[in-house]
């Protein structure tokens, strides 16, 4: 059975409730609080698409409140990390660790990429079979006027690859022989094609992992205004939000291995 947990020492004006996350089935049950990053659509895709062997050791790098890290561990991972660089992240992810009695098989880590793995004397030389690189990878200025990050949490730069490119680069020194990098491309919001033309530099297998091609993300009209407008109408030839019967992006999940 679940336990408790540790008590959280969020700031007293930050409001601490459980929302679900359909990463399992059934869905976990986990702590969030405000102004941090709530797991999304794009979560759950990860989850339906990466396959974690019994006895893997898996990297969960920008786990957030933890989802994919406890999702990884339930299936069968013999040893996750989660990653992090915002401490309430951290603190939110070890609760919800305990939450579910995985703490002997996974740990949280606060820092950037793989930064707090090489500098802990246990794990230093530790490698993963899988990491999970749900990172930021959406345009800051779309990001920021559509309210989907928080003022702490990161966004994937001004066209949205920062992010995952630096955590392509350091990847291929972390995987063990084997290994695989799963990452998401959020075509529409986003200048996709760096991303896949710097992975296909870096790694010698590059391939959708999706079944289907492409999972598309409804929008409102007023989130599409609001990205306009954030732009003052001058929106980057990168960014493509699609027509329909309703307005949506795109999204996939891609994986490498064979570093180069």
């Amino acid at each position: 059975m679940p336990g408790r947990g540790p008590e959280l020492t969020i700031d007293s004006q930050q409001s601490t409730k459980t929302i679900q996350v359909r990463v399992t089935d059934p869905p976990l049950e986990l702590f969030i609080a405000d102004g941090a990053f709530r797991p999304n659509p794009t979560t759950v895709r990860f989850a339906r698409t990466i396959r974690i062997d019994d006895g893997d050791v898996v990297f969960d790098i920008g786990t957030g409140i933890g989802p994919l890290a406890v999702m990884a561990a339930m299936a069968g991972a013999a040893e996750v990390h989660g990653v992090d660089p915002v401490p309430m992240h951290c603190e939110l992810a070890r609760r919800n660790v305990a939450k579910y009695g995985l703490e002997d098989r996974v740990h949280i880590h606060e820092g950037p990429f793989f930064e707090p793995l090489r500098n802990h004397a246990e794990y230093k030389d530790t490698r993963a079979n899988v990491i999970i690189g749900d990172v930021s990878g959406i345009a800051d200025i779309v990001a920021r006027a559509l309210g989907w990050y928080s003022s702490d949490v990161p966004t994937g730069g001004e066209d949205g690859t920062d992010v995952i490119i630096d955590l392509l680069d350091r990847a291929r020194t972390q995987l063990t022989s084997g290994g695989t990098i799963y990452f998401p491309i959020a075509i529409d919001l986003c200048d996709d094609a760096k991303i896949l033309d710097d992975a296909r530099t870096r790694f010698a297998t590059v391939v959708n992992a999706m079944e289907r091609p492409t999972t598309n993300f409804p929008m409102t009209d007023a989130e599409v205004e609001a990205v306009n407008d954030a732009y003052d109408n001058h929106v980057p030839d990168y960014i493509t939000i699609q027509s329909g019967r309703r307005p949506y992006w795109r999204g996939q999940i891609w994986k490498a291995s064979d570093p180069r």
